[in-house]
């Protein structure tokens, strides 16, 4: 048979050619472990970095361990664990629902060392772990019953409501669905649903173990977010029987772009100005003098003085702009405070 000599190729030409796919093969394994090696060196630097912000904060080598290793489980960045409240909260709770022995002592301290254990008012909450201890609510049934309820307590896993005095529930309501509502002071009002996982007595008292969760719905109350100030303010407020304007001496306690709240001392306060009275407030704020219309919307009585609040009218954009930039400084400044603490 007639050899099929085409087929052959030069020993020479097989042996260039093993020798290039060797040098891809090596080259492509070359660049695949310098990539590994560069992210391993990335990932340590950062994590460096991580433990020495950390420790700067007053965390524990443990404390930061948590954070960080949890953060990258749950696909989040580490250092926006140790600087906002709201990505530290989905962290811890990541960690207590996933951890085989999770410690709610260590996140209760990392809490209250990055000063997350306090929430300012004017943040919205983001968790039911930012309910404050005896808040009041209001429960309603599947049967569209409702209860007066406060919190009585709280950890890391649940909330404990407590029915107020004088309610009675006949039925057990474990495993039963209800909604709560309440207002958060200077905030606005949120409501959530959970199941209630378990109930006890004590003190005579029925408690509802409910778990915490995220799922928040906040309805804001004010039109325009406030800050708490101490501005001296001039009310001016027109006497019809005279013609002329009786000025009086007060305080501007809170503000917004929509209003303020003005307090009188009694000794001052020769003119009643509840029931709509229209007044003028005249005061200055960051170098900028404000002589606006307002209008009494509410009163606050105390001992040794009354508070009026006031909703600005026909104010211009330009003063208005003044305000809202000041609130919005303000708020800033205090939130950096509340975390550097």
């Amino acid at each position: 048979m007639q050899k099929l000599s085409f087929l052959k190729f030069p020993t020479a030409g097989v042996s260039t050619l093993l020798a290039f796919i060797f040098f891809i093969v090596a080259f492509l394994l070359f660049l695949a472990l310098a990539g590994f090696i560069r992210e391993y060196l990335k990932e340590k630097k950062l994590k460096l970095s991580f433990f020495k912000e950390a420790s700067e904060k007053g965390l524990t080598e443990e404390e930061a361990t948590i954070l960080w290793t949890y953060s990258r489980k749950f696909g989040r960045d580490p250092f926006l664990s140790l600087e906002f409240k709201a990505p530290f909260e989905r962290v811890v709770d990541f960690y207590l629902r996933t951890a085989p022995n999770p410690k709610e002592e260590l996140v209760q301290d990392m809490r209250m060392k990055l000063g997350f254990d306090y929430v300012p008012y004017f943040v919205p909450l983001t968790s039911t772990k930012d309910i404050e201890l005896f808040q009041t609510a209001k429960l309603y049934l599947t049967d569209r019953k409702r209860y007066e309820i406060a919190l009585f307590d709280k950890d890391e896993r649940f909330m404990y409501w407590t029915l107020l005095e004088s309610q009675s529930v006949k039925h057990d309501l474990t495993g039963i669905e209800v909604k709560i509502s309440f207002i958060r002071k200077g905030d606005g009002i949120y409501t959530f649903k959970e199941t209630i996982r378990k109930t006890s007595r004590e003190g005579g008292k029925l408690i509802l173990h409910i778990p915490h969760t995220f799922e928040l719905t906040r309805y804001q109350r004010r039109e325009y977010p406030r800050v708490e100030v101490e501005l001296p303010v001039s009310v001016g407020v027109y006497d019809g029987k005279t013609g002329k304007v009786n000025w009086i001496s007060g305080e501007i306690v809170d503000i917004s772009a929509g209003g303020a709240k003005v307090c009188i001392p009694v000794e001052e306060s020769k003119i009643d100005l509840s029931g709509a009275t229209d007044v003028t407030l005249r005061f200055k704020l960051n170098g900028h003098e404000f002589n606006l219309r307002a209008i009494v919307v509410n009163t606050y009585r105390r001992l040794h003085t009354t508070c009026y609040g006031v909703k600005f009218e026909n104010i211009l954009p330009e003063d208005q702009k003044v305000i809202h930039d000041f609130v919005k400084r303000e708020q800033q400044r205090i939130a950096q405070l509340v975390i550097k603490k």
